[in-house]
């Protein structure tokens, strides 16, 4: 049980410290704090929630809009006029950072390491339909794709423009303060209808998401405990980026306070790798089967690379016991749904893992 006061106290300390960041007006906040009754009932959990990320606003959401809205904040405070980010085809980040230029007035690039498909699909379409212009590299790797990147950024600064390029997946120190603020968001939306939410699971992909959100809840005194469930690196690998981000983004908090204190932000968080399975990207048996379990027990869509792996890390921990019964737990939604069109073909009928586990 935590001081419901010195919680409070810590809330609007780390509020009032983030309140003094450039921002750009993006996102519907606060997200939606839902019940997952059936999913809970079939578990005996009663008290399983999912935070609706996906339902962040812009260019059908996903978490991507809370880092880009202290990203583009940055970029509009040094007067950019065009904004370029890299990923693959199905790139959230691309779709959401295409929609925020759009709503914003920039122009936007993005490059993608892949060759031009031979129609546009999920994001791909978004994008073309937000008025990106968009660069194929071919299939290169991420080394290559940042290189190209760089020269498009020279290109347009000699064009006359004003480029902000989102580095890395908005996986920075800036970008991770939108979970920081999140984390905020949680603690006071959870108090404010009378859960104690103990658990949350989130997801760890390139740790920026991760990071924001564990240090946000060592700021506030770890009011809840952060189970990340890994989709992309080892166990090691994934803690070293969460770690890294997190001293960067404590860094630029302190620069406007300095009484920010997080103590030891590895004790707010457990990292499991066991639902990574074969690797990135790749769907194991558990999540396919959480992606249908969310769909016909609660009308929840997920998609096969991130969220269904959170969800099926999240309804294993319940399991497994590592998160008690007793104990509330939320199932962090971070969107992507958009590319699920894109990974029909694996979900097509004959494909299907049955009625929902009892």
């Amino acid at each position: 049980m935590h001081n419901v006061d010195d919680v409070r106290r810590r809330e609007d300390l780390l509020a009032a410290a983030l309140a003094r960041f450039d921002r750009a007006d993006l996102g519907f906040f606060p997200t939606p704090l839902h019940l997952l009754p059936n999913l809970g009932h079939r578990l005996g959990h009663p008290a399983l929630y999912a935070k609706r990320d996906d339902l962040t606003g812009l260019g059908l959401g996903g978490n991507k809009v809370r880092s880009l809205e202290f990203l583009l904040g940055k970029a509009l405070r040094d007067g950019a006029d065009t904004v370029i980010a890299a990923g693959g085809l199905q790139s959230n980040l691309c779709r959401v950072t295409a929609a925020a230029a759009a709503r914003l007035g920039l122009r936007c690039v993005l490059v993608h390491n892949d060759r031009r498909p031979g129609f546009y699909q999920g994001n791909m379409l978004l994008n073309h339909l937000s008025g990106a212009e968009q660069v194929f590299a071919g299939p290169v790797d991420e080394v290559c794709r940042a290189q190209l990147t760089d020269e498009i950024a020279g290109e347009q600064a000699a064009a006359g423009r004003r480029a902000f390029v989102v580095r890395n997946g908005a996986s920075t120190a800036l970008g991770a303060l939108g979970y920081v603020q999140a984390a905020v968001e949680l603690s006071r939306q959870a108090r404010d209808v009378g859960i104690e939410m103990r658990h949350v699971a989130m997801v760890g992909a390139m740790g920026g998401t991760a990071a924001g959100f564990v240090l946000g809840t060592a700021l506030l005194g770890r009011p809840f405990h952060v189970q990340v469930i890994s989709v992309e690196y080892s166990e090691p690998v994934l803690r070293g980026l969460i770690h890294g981000l997190a001293v960067g983004a404590l860094e630029l908090l302190r620069q406007v306070d300095a009484r920010l204190d997080p103590g030891d932000v590895d004790e707010a968080m457990s990292i499991h790798e066991r639902y990574l399975g074969p690797g990135y990207g790749v769907p194991t048996e558990l999540s396919t089967q959480a992606l249908y379990d969310a769909a016909r027990l609660e009308g929840l869509f997920l998609e096969s690379v991130y969220t269904s792996k959170t969800l099926a890390g999240c309804l294993g921990l319940i399991e497994r016991g590592e998160i008690p019964t007793g104990e509330a737990c939320c199932f962090w939604h971070t969107g992507g749904t958009a590319a699920l069109f894109a990974q029909a073909e694996q979900l097509q009928p004959g494909r299907d893992p049955g009625p929902p586990r009892t």
